[in-house]
This record gives C-alpha cells, structure tokens and sequence, in this order.
C-alpha cells in the first residue's frame, strides 16, 4: 500500500504525461501577426501591384476561371441580348504574396482589398455594355500562404447572343460568355478552363428558358487566350401557344367558315375582311417579337404570312361571289360549265336526295299532288290517269345564286385542306426541333 505521500509524487509526474498527450497545441493568431504579415508585404517588401507577380517575367501566369450562374435575368430576343448574374472564381499565384506562417502565428490566409493586389483585367469581350472593370473596391480577395490567390468578382454580365428564329417558339438557343484578359497577351497572361466551369449549385429557374447543358472551352487565339462559357438554352412555348398559336389556329379556321355564311345574311364582306385584320394583328405581334433578322425566317412567321395570304383569296373570291349571287339570269345568262359545276356539287352534296324515298300510304287515302288534299283509295286510280306527266318547263331553275352556293362548297374545302395541311406540316416541323 502507498502511503499519502508517494501517491502525492505519483500523480505529480502522471498528470503532466496525460496533458501533454490530450491536449493539443493552441494556434495563436492574433491581429498583431496580420497586421506584421501586411507590413512585410506592403512596406517591408514593397509590394507592387503594377509588376506581374512572377518572378520570371518572360514565365505567363496561368490564370483559372470558373463561372458560378445564379439566374438568367433576361434573353432579349429582338436585341440579341442575355443577359445573366453570376460570380467568377478565378485563381492564379502571386510569388510576391507568399509567407512563411509559423513566423506569424500560423496564419495560412488572409483577406486583402481587390485594389490593393495584382489581379489579371478580366472583361467580358462580348459583352453589350461598356468596358469596365470586374468587381468593385468593396470586394476583397484571398491569399494563401503559398501564393495562392483567389477572386470572387461578382456581377451582372450583358453579352450578345446571336438568336436562330428558324423554329421560333419551339426554339433551342446557345448564348457565350467570353472572357480574355483585355490588357495582356498569352504570352503573359495564360487564361484556362477551371476544373468545375459553369456551377449550378446556386442556380434559380427562369420561367421563359430551362438550360440543356452547359460547356467551357478555352481558346488560344493568335494573340490571346479566352476562356468561353456556353450555355445551350430551350425555350418554353407555353406562354406563345395560348396567346398566339392557339389562337392563330382558330382564326384560320374562321376564315374558312366564311364560305358557309349565306350571301343573303350581308355580312360575308365584313366578317371576311374582319378576319384578315385579326390574322394580320398577330402578325404584328411575332413580327415585334422576333429580331430583325433578314438570313433566317422563322416557321411561325411563314405560318402567319400564308394564313394571310389564304385570307386576302378569301376576301377577294367572297366578293367576286357576292358580285355573282345578284346577278339577273335573263340579263346574265350562266355559262353552260357553270351549270355542270353546280350539277356535280349538288351531286355531291346530296345523294341521297336523287333517291327515291317510299311514301307511308294508309289504306284509307293517299295524296293527290295535283290538289294536295288526300283522297281514298278508291278515287287513286282516276286521280292518278288525269295527273299530267312532268315537262321539261317544270324541273327547277338554275340561277346565279345556286352558283354562288356551288363555289362556296368548293372554295370551303379548298381552303380547309389547305389551312389543315400547312398547319399540320409546319406545327411538327417546328415541334420535332423541340423534341
């Protein structure tokens, strides 16, 4: 047994063995070792911020650009402008920010003011705005001990997109960022791909376009290296399909029903030419829309021109038949091919009326055509030898208006198999584009 005292020695010498192995080392670092670490690099060293930071001059710095997108803000497709927001991470190596940090209390990084710091001219060089600068005085940058440095300049980018109207509103577009180091060639300035190109992490959905896919590529120009961020976007046609497809559609169908007014109601000259105005109303609309573009049409403007020009036949044919329909036969006798036509529609149109349909005769009477009353069946006989066979002066006479009647059946399905066919075939053209 251990008395008192040894158990006091014991535990003397215990105790500072099971600190030393639980308890680790505190890393102190103060304000004073950033404020020391700042003076060496400013004043002692004297930092330059107008010198390339390599010590080799003839040696490129290597600069690495990734995008992260936040939102698509807008596509202005008359002005070919798209404009996103987003914040660049872009990282290269300073050889004059590097420090040994045992010498200053451990301290691996530090902040320093955007200004304060070289850093590459990064500008957009498609973009629509002026030239300026990336970023903003506020913002600073981060400096490992290594020399390692990274920027998050963080902004609104208004670059040109070029726009392909062709398949409009089913359309698939492709907008560039392009970024180029604008004071520097590559023989200075080395600008490259990152290893993560455009993130998405922080992305909000737009409601007009949904990105398909994104890509980076760097580009070794003659001169210059480039860093080009592509971003392959789709449109959603819902909002076009309910407010000008849809629409168009039902009015092209109207223009055919103008043919099944009757010349007699008045109103076939204004409800044709009321037609043609809407149909040419939303023409308008896509034709504001749509950029001024004189190499590519779009489908739906096509779509919309032949909906118009059927439009204008219509009006034209209606009050040529309207002109016919109050036509006198004795002043204007109808031409014999006319007569024919009016034949084969009236044909057409009714068969079964050149049938002879029986008559449900009781026993008690039958009618008598010539009185119209009905008589027994017993007077039938002698009524029937005194009923004057039919002449040739009592088949019905042909006039301008059954003509006029004849050319609307024609001119109907005329233009309905027209109007069905070329929309059918530009509407899945246009649809297998967004597939």
């Amino acid at each position: 047994m251990l008395d008192n005292m040894e158990l006091r020695k014991l535990n003397s010498m215990v105790l500072p063995l099971i600190v030393m192995m639980y308890v680790a080392k505190v890393n102190a670092q103060t304000s004073d070792d950033a404020k020391s670490l700042l003076d060496q690099i400013f004043n002692a060293s004297a930092y330059n911020k107008a010198v390339r930071p390599t010590y080799q001059q003839t040696t490129p710095t290597d600069v690495n650009i990734d995008f992260y997108l936040t939102s698509i803000i807008d596509f202005d497709s008359q002005k070919e402008k798209f404009t996103t927001s987003g914040y660049l991470i872009i990282n290269w190596n300073d050889h004059y920010l590097q420090w040994n940090s045992a010498t200053y209390g451990d301290l691996t990084s530090i902040f320093i003011p955007q200004d304060n710091v070289w850093k590459p001219d990064i500008s957009l060089q498609n973009g629509v705005s002026e030239l300026k600068e990336l970023g903003s005085s506020s913002l600073f940058v981060y400096v490992w001990n290594d020399g390692s440095v990274s920027w998050y300049p963080i902004g609104i980018f208004e670059s040109t997109c070029g726009i392909d109207i062709t398949y409009f509103p089913f359309d698939i577009q492709t907008c560039t960022l392009k970024f180029v180091a604008w004071s520097y060639t590559k023989e200075e300035v080395n600008v490259m791909e990152g290893t993560k190109g455009i993130i998405l992490d922080e992305y909000e959905v737009n409601s007009e376009w949904s990105i398909l896919e994104t890509s980076v590529d760097t580009l070794q120009e003659s001169a210059d290296a480039a860093v080009v961020f592509s971003i392959k976007l789709k449109r959603k046609p819902l909002f076009f399909l309910l407010n000008v497809i849809l629409p168009v559609i039902l009015l092209s169908l109207l223009n055919v029903c103008i043919f099944v007014l009757p010349a007699e109601s008045g109103e076939k000259a204004s409800f044709s030419v009321t037609v043609f105005l809407a149909l040419a109303v939303f023409l308008t609309i896509v034709t504001a829309t749509l950029p001024q573009n004189s190499e590519k049409v779009s489908f739906l403007g096509i779509y919309l021109v032949l909906m118009a020009g059927f439009s204008t036949m219509i009006v034209i044919l209606t009050l040529f038949t309207l002109r016919l329909n109050f036509r006198n036969v004795d002043e204007d006798p109808i031409p014999s091919w006319l007569i024919k036509l009016q034949v084969i529609v009236e044909t057409v149109r009714c068969r079964r009326c050149n049938k002879i349909r029986p008559v449900m005769m009781t026993k008690a009477e039958v009618p008598n055509f010539d009185t119209g009353h009905t008589i027994s069946t017993e007077e039938a006989p002698s009524v029937i030898k005194q009923s004057k066979s039919p002449t040739p002066d009592d088949k019905p006479k042909i006039t301008w208006n059954h003509i006029c009647n004849a050319l609307d059946f024609i001119f109907f399905w005329i233009f309905l198999i027209a109007t069905f066919i070329t929309t059918v075939t530009i509407f899945s053209i246009c649809s297998k584009n967004a597939v």
